[in-house]
């Protein structure tokens, strides 16, 4: 980006942050959603403790499980009865779940289940509400900020699970989790509602402009192309979850050391910087050349990924990384920007919810079909996961798709 182009892309961050609460919202939503990246690791921690590794994996699949058959149904309830309750009830529910994980107080897989089905639905909410404290000639931006905001979630949660399990133990990694739910959670309903409170909660009754097609209150919410937004969704966890797999495969080989998470860190680090540059635009390219886009990332990664056994190869598959990362949150800002126009006012937290479901299914296919390949090769673990990318660029491409 350009020197002359830099003042313009902050002069529009700046008016999202500038929006009463936007950026209070923002910052207690990534503290209400730092249990994301703090659960699997606290689980592990603790359960490997006096069990195996396979009894942590068990656990986490039915916290899993519970989260994907939550989201939809969580965030259905939000729309119906508002946010405000369904967050605060979940937010001391999901705490209360994760403290008896952590003092083992019942059988750990039930417990772990109504833990991921009281999962607070903080992601859907936020995104339905994003368009309507900043207003729709700012929304694509705001959901870039967002999705790069979200990647602090995934590169400060395993560290402050991490620092606090050394300090005080395992268990404390989950208090601390439960902890951050509440107080994020609890922040974000405060910011909200002072910027309710300056509105008169006016905005709320309109529908985003965007083409003129977002749905009826009335109208099934399964239309095709909210169904090709999920499937996009779904394809674009199962995309990056081969490939992080994959990229930890090539720096480490058979057994994964802990220095192949910086790997991992520089991914997040392009998506930052990738998605910051991406939503200075006010209109975009359609949502299938994001997809391609990410092919041609994890393509680089690909060709790096065989010479990672060298010191100068780690160098370089670091590189590439990097580049594969900053094409991951313009993906992501697409996807929400244009389920946002869809779905409309009415129905956007439901549609959310519905759009975390699906990444949660391809996330989980993902972990467990990258494990596999990595296994093979991790080569073919990125080969595998760019062409999953180019074949939801077609799944997701719609006879007519206007620019967001």
């Amino acid at each position: 980006m350009s020197v002359a182009a830099v003042r313009p892309a902050v002069d529009r961050y700046l008016a999202v942050l500038r929006r009463p609460s936007v950026a209070f919202a923002l910052g207690a939503s990534v503290v209400g959603r730092l249990h994301e990246s703090m659960i699997a690791f606290g689980v592990i921690l603790v359960v490997t403790a006096d069990g195996s590794y396979a009894d942590a994996g068990w656990v986490l699949a039915a916290y899993g499980a519970g989260g994907i058959v939550a989201a939809p149904a969580s965030a259905r309830l939000a729309d119906r009865l508002g946010h405000r309750p369904v967050l605060a009830v979940t937010a001391v529910g999901h705490a209360a779940a994760v403290l008896a994980l952590a003092r083992g107080v019942g059988p750990l897989l039930p417990v772990a289940v109504v833990a991921g089905l009281l999962t607070p639905p903080l992601t859907p909410a936020l995104r339905s509400t994003l368009p309507r404290l900043v207003g729709d000639e700012l929304r694509l931006t705001a959901f870039a900020l967002e999705s790069t905001v979200q990647e602090v979630i995934f590169v400060a949660g395993p560290v402050v699970a991490a620092g606090v399990a050394w300090l005080a133990g395992p268990e404390a990694a989950l208090v601390v989790a439960a902890s951050t739910t509440v107080l994020g959670v609890t922040g974000y309903l405060i910011a909200v509602g002072r910027a309710d409170g300056r509105t008169g909660h006016a905005a709320q009754a309109e529908a985003p402009s965007g083409d003129g097609r977002s749905l009826d209150p009335r109208e099934p919410l399964a239309t095709a192309e909210v169904l090709r937004l999920m499937a996009g969704a779904a394809g674009f966890l199962l995309v990056l979850s081969i490939a992080a797999v994959a990229i930890v495969a090539a720096a480490s080989g058979p057994s994964a050391r802990a220095g192949s998470g910086v790997l991992l860190g520089l991914s997040s680090l392009g998506s930052m910087l990738g998605g910051l540059a991406f939503g200075a635009r006010a209109r975009v390219p359609a949502l299938p050349r994001r997809f391609v886009a990410l092919a041609g990332g994890v393509a680089v990664t690909a060709v790096v990924a065989p010479l990672a056994a060298t010191g100068v190869g780690v160098v370089m598959l670091g590189a590439a990384v990097l580049i594969y990362g900053a094409t991951i949150a313009p993906v992501g800002t697409v996807l929400f920007g244009r389920l946002s126009e869809v779905a409309g006012t009415s129905r956007a937290t439901e549609a959310f919810g519905w759009m975390g479901a699906a990444m949660g299914v391809g996330g989980v296919l993902g972990d467990a079909g990258g494990g596999w390949l990595a296994t093979v090769s991790p080569t073919l673990g990125l080969a595998v996961a760019a062409g999953a990318a180019l074949a939801t660029a077609v799944v997701v491409r719609a006879r007519r798709t206007p620019a967001v």
